[in-house]
Formats: structure tokens, sequence, C-alpha cells
């Protein structure tokens, strides 16, 4: 594979700027847009541990030395239950590959948590009702993977803790990066192990690859090997735009906090409303 160079950090980006030359035509992380945000400084595992210990969470697990693709691994199904506190002791532990992968619940369920981070301030806007936008949370312990997929969605992810190594592919790779068949999602007795809504969204919200892009077998998957891509490695107070239609897979540098949204196209970059009455400060300026 080859490496195109590093994904372009734009910190005095604009919504001008974003939807002229960035918007569905390329990555681009977008360093201190959120350095106002509380959960910069708050957030870390003791954090989740001392005030949600009790709240239950659905752990997932990936293993990248498995000869099973992302989606192969899914189906398998190899999630289980824990609450906060035990997953946040297991985190350091030789078998701590388990990770909260795209907890949706959890930030509506706990509002307080979005005061954290600013209603995703000046990435989104207290207006946006709750229940009609997508938040979710990711935890990983060092080492963890999400295998390399595409989301169908414009995808936006804010680092808050640790850092991620991603590498992204642009739409034009697909045909070197063996996409999988949905067929298999069809097969009897799946909807029996697995709930109908999270099928659904692997079904209709996903696209899968077969490959390990930070581990790549070319005796198996030879197109690969002329594969391109875009490397990122993301710090805390990082926000990392991905286009729909973009394969991306991340890898876990060190045990690490992110929350992904929905991109709202009226609100993203948008200044404050100075008649919202919860409207906050933030140290952000939107240039002309």
């Amino acid at each position: 594979m080859k490496c195109l160079g590093q994904v372009e950090r734009c910190a005095d980006i604009t919504q001008e700027k974003f939807y002229n030359d960035v918007f569905q035509k390329q990555p681009v992380v977008m360093p201190g847009k959120i350095a106002h945000w509380r959960a910069l400084q708050t957030w870390n595992p003791d954090f989740f541990r001392s005030r949600y210990g009790g709240v239950a969470v659905w752990l997932s697990r990936y293993d990248p030395a498995s000869p099973r693709s992302f989606l192969q691994q899914n189906i398998d199904y190899d999630f289980r239950e824990a609450s906060f506190a035990e997953y946040v002791d297991q985190l350091s532990a030789p078998n701590g590959c388990y990770s909260i992968r795209e907890s949706i619940g959890l930030l509506k369920a706990n509002p307080e948590l979005l005061d954290d981070l600013d209603h995703f301030r000046p990435f989104g806007y207290s207006k946006e009702p709750a229940d009609d936008q997508f938040m979710a949370l990711w935890f990983a312990p060092k080492g963890g993977v999400t295998g390399l997929h595409i989301d169908v969605g414009e995808n936006l992810l804010f680092h808050l803790h640790g850092h991620k190594h991603v590498l992204i592919f642009a739409p034009d790779q697909t045909r070197l990066l063996y996409e999988e068949d949905l067929q298999q999602l069809a097969e009897p007795g799946l909807a029996d192990r697995i709930d109908a809504d999270t099928l659904e969204m692997w079904r209709s919200y996903v696209r899968w690859s077969k490959v390990n892009a930070f581990n790549p077998d070319f005796k198996r998957f030879p197109r690969l090997e002329g594969a391109a891509y875009l490397d990122a490695v993301i710090a805390p107070g990082d926000a990392l735009y991905i286009p729909c239609g973009w394969w991306h897979a991340v890898r876990s540098l060190d045990i690490t906090i992110s929350v992904s949204k929905s991109l709202f196209r009226d609100e993203f970059l948008r200044a404050p409303d100075p008649a919202d009455p919860a409207g906050r400060s933030t140290t952000w300026e939107l240039r002309p």
C-alpha cells in the first residue's frame, strides 16, 4: 500500500471554507475548535468509573490477528455486557481487547455529558433536538482496532483522550479493498441471535472491507498492495471529518475516548446565537 501523505490539518477553517473546499471532497483534521469543551479536561477512565461505574455498557471485540474479517467477527457477535466500572478495570489487562463501540444511548440517557461537550459547539448547536441527531461514545483500550469500513453519512469524530491512528481511503480505492458481500447478513438464523435494529444498521448504514489495513495480507488480497491512503494521528482536541463514502480504519495508540455525531449543515461552524438562552461563551471565532 502507498501512503499519499497526512490528512490536512486546518486550525483556521471557517464555515465558508469547509463547504467550498472540504465538504464531500476530502477529510480534514480541525485542531483547536473544541478547546473550550470541559470534557477535554475531565473525561478519562477514572471519571467514567467514578461517575458512571454502575451504568451497564455493551462491549464489542474485534481481534485484528484473526483471519476472520471485521464483518465476520461482528456476525460472530462476540459482545458482552458489563458495568462501566468493570470495563475500566479491565482496560489495561492482558485480555483488555473489548471496546465500547458507538454507544448511542449513554449520551442521551445522561444529558449532563452534553454540557461537558458544550452541546458540540461550534460543530453543533443546542437547538438541534437530541432525539433527532446521531451521537455516540467510543472508548477503547490500547491496541483496540475498528476494522476498515464506510459509514453511510458524513462522519465527524471529536477526540478527547489518548491518541488514535486513522487510515483513510478515497472512494476510488474501493475496487482494491475487497468489499464484503452483504448477503451474509441475510443468512438463516442470524436474526435469532442479533437484534433487529443492529442487523438493520449493519445492512443499511455500513459497508465493510475484508482486509486488515493495519496488517495487510497481500497473499490473500493481492489487489490491496496497489491501494493508496491518507494517514492521520489525532490527539485530544482534534475534530476529524471523514466524507461519506470514504473508507477508514482506526487503531488506538493508548486508551482512547472519542465522540461522534451527525453533521447538521446549517449549524456546522456557525457563530453562536446570542438570543439562545442556553448559549455559552466559547474560545473559537468564525472568521470572515
